[in-house]
């Protein structure tokens, strides 16, 4: 028999002490995973959907999957107690080991009888896109604690070799919404149309936990892909918010450096408490587990006392300050009863001084942590308060996924819709067939135009209205064919573009060029990265140069196309991150290619208008919220 890389096993005692810790057994209806031919008998009888989670972590987003109908056949994780946390609560087949490779991991899926899923799910590690983690790295780096190249942010391509294999009919992934911003969202992009290559069907959206139950500010972003005929739908926000009383007001008051692993319970007060005793059998219902507490250093006692509820370090007298308030002026902050939590994070298993009670003088408790995640009162975690901790910060509230998983079984098990064309595919096919009609015809979108000469228009193109620049181009085309030929004749091409106003845009096109020449040979770099780097090209001009000369799909961000997508939304001023998802999710299963970026302008500039609107000549007004909701001029 192969052997299994760390598989979690059975253990004989439920939940022991080692010091501390707390360890746990397998859930009694899940199989050895060291016997390949037990877990495929196993396997073949889990009814559908099946999913597998990858970097499963304590198991959050496989429980919400589990409680909407998915039977979770793995969980993968090289954190051992994590994994341990995920085999003891939801079940399935633990696997403990890294997945950046992941061909041991399928060659492991094989002997188990797992060929093909209906869903593949993953939390791919968050600390290389956020904010926090990645100032962390950078600080590490600079003290030679880690290499600058983080392998975890590429285990997004494990995930897809997995998906490759396995053909899950829907893929779900989940990340810090800084992902969508990772690279300028480069990354992102990538990531969507590799799914796509893969025949799925992609949409990214960041969701905020708090609209579906979850007592914190918490904002997480998806990525839903799925196969032709499958139609998926986001869930539907809540109509109301829970508060931290209503998640966690029934617990008992304790002190801190609180150690006893239970303690008298004596019942819950609303129904989101309810909803966690659910579960709960036997003695145990009269009891509270894991309402632990860390101890107290006397000076941070001493600014407890001082800090009322929704007060945070910055309030403290300054004889109390023990770090750099311009940097810490949040170091601690006090919650309030009748708000959300902030956001629970795996900085939680460091130091509790964001999480500070109500109204008692500690932080908050293991169980009160994994409330606020939306983890219940029967879920246990592994491991030392610390580990626990981290586990509960780390996690996809179950909550928040279940929301999710409620609507891609719904789409799963539904009959397959042939014929119907999706929403933003509709949208796509609309300003297509409106754009061959309408379409402004400018010399820089010539067919046989080269990469060199789109470039030069894109750079005379902004902050100019594209009509003054059309004389302005011909003339420079004609001087200047290569970036060599238009270092030549510098003087002339500061004359040229005199009449476009902004006398430094000459100049810049010249460095432009000479770097084009000095550091590629004359050739316009491939990628948006080293676009980045030539002298004059920010953003816009880098994608516009990917999708319109080298016809790559690129998201476009200007004026036009923000407005277009907000009052398709009806969003008013949002992040650009959103907006870089949005104009993704309008662009339909082709993606934003030089066609529609193309017809996107052109409607922002000609119906889409800034002012006075003609939405009655817009393609899409039955597709737009703003459309719809204006009223029609008489006749």
């Amino acid at each position: 028999m192969p052997k299994v890389p760390n598989l979690i096993s059975g253990r004989v005692a439920v939940g022991f002490h080692r010091g501390p810790e707390l360890r746990l057994p397998r859930r009694f209806d899940t199989p050895d995973p060291g016997n390949d031919q037990v877990v495929r008998r196993w396997v073949g009888s889990q009814r559908g959907p099946t999913a597998i989670d990858l970097f499963c972590g304590a198991g959050g987003l496989s429980l919400g999957l589990q409680r909407a109908g998915f039977s979770i056949l793995v969980g993968a994780d090289s954190d051992e107690l994590a994994l341990e946390t995920h085999v003891a609560n939801v079940g399935g087949v633990g696997y403990g080991a890294e997945l950046g490779n992941p061909k041991k991991f399928l060659a492991q899926l094989s002997r188990w009888g797992i060929t093909d899923v209906d869903l593949v799910a993953a939390g791919l590690p968050c600390q290389p896109f956020s904010r926090a983690g990645h100032s962390k790295i950078r600080s590490l780096v600079r003290e030679g604690g880690r290499h600058r190249d983080d392998p975890r942010a590429r285990m997004w391509r494990s995930f897809l070799r997995i998906v490759a294999s396995l053909h899950p009919r829907a893929v779900l992934l989940e990340n810090v919404p800084d992902l969508a911003v990772w690279q300028d969202g480069a990354l992102l992009m990538e990531l969507c149309e590799k799914l796509r290559v893969l025949e799925y069907r992609v949409e990214a959206r960041v969701l905020g936990a708090f609209d579906h139950r979850v007592p914190q500010h918490r904002r997480r972003l998806f990525i839903v892909g799925v196969k032709q005929g499958i139609a998926y739908k986001w869930p539907a926000a809540s109509r109301a918010q829970t508060s931290l009383r209503m998640a966690i007001g029934d617990l008992p008051s304790v002190r801190p450096a609180q150690r006893r692993e239970n303690l008298p319970y004596r019942g819950p007060l609303t129904a989101f408490q309810r909803l966690m005793r659910r579960g709960v059998q036997g003695a145990g219902r009269g009891r509270i587990h894991d309402h632990i507490t860390r101890d107290v250093r006397v000076d941070d006692a001493q600014a407890f006392e001082l800090l009322r509820e929704g007060d945070t370090y910055d309030q403290l007298p300054r004889h109390l300050r023990r770090y750099r308030d311009d940097i810490f002026d949040d170091r601690y902050k006090r919650l309030s009863w009748d708000g959300l939590s902030r956001s629970i994070t795996a900085h939680l298993s460091k130091d509790g001084y964001w999480y500070i009670h109500p109204t008692q003088n500690r932080t908050l408790s293991v169980r009160e942590a994994a409330r606020i995640q939306t983890f219940p009162d029967w879920f246990r975690f592994a491991g030392t308060p610390t580990h626990q901790y981290r586990q509960i910060g780390n996690a996809v509230p179950p909550m928040l996924a279940e929301a999710i998983g409620s609507e891609l079984a719904s789409a799963l098990r539904a009959r397959p819709r042939r014929g119907k064309v999706p929403h933003h595919d509709e949208f796509r096919r609309l300003l297509l067939r409106w754009h061959r009609k309408h379409a402004r015809n400018y010399p820089w979108r010539a067919k046989a135009v080269t990469v060199w000469k789109v470039l030069m228009a894109e750079v005379c193109l902004r902050r100019t209205r594209a009509d003054q620049v059309v004389p302005v181009y011909r003339r420079l085309a004609r001087i200047a064919p290569t970036p060599a030929a238009l270092i030549q004749r510098a003087r002339e091409v500061d004359k040229i573009m005199r009449p476009l106003g902004l006398r430094w845009r000459a100049r810049n096109l010249v460095a432009l060029a000479s770097a084009i020449v000095q550091s590629n040979k004359g050739r316009v770099p491939r990628t948006e990265l080293e676009l980045k780097k030539l002298p004059g090209v920010g953003e816009y001009v880098a994608r516009a140069v990917l999708a319109f000369a080298f016809r790559r799909p690129a998201v476009l961000i200007d004026t036009n196309t923000r407005r277009i997508v907000s009052r398709v939304h009806q969003t008013g001023k949002t992040h650009a991150w959103q907006v870089r998802l949005d104009l993704y999710e309008l662009a339909g299963s082709a993606g934003p290619d030089a066609a529609f970026n193309y017809a996107l302008l052109d409607l922002g500039a000609s119906v889409c208008r800034s002012s006075a609107p003609l939405c009655e000549d817009c393609p899409v007004r039955g597709l737009c919220d703003f459309g719809r909701a204006t009223p029609e001029k008489d006749a």
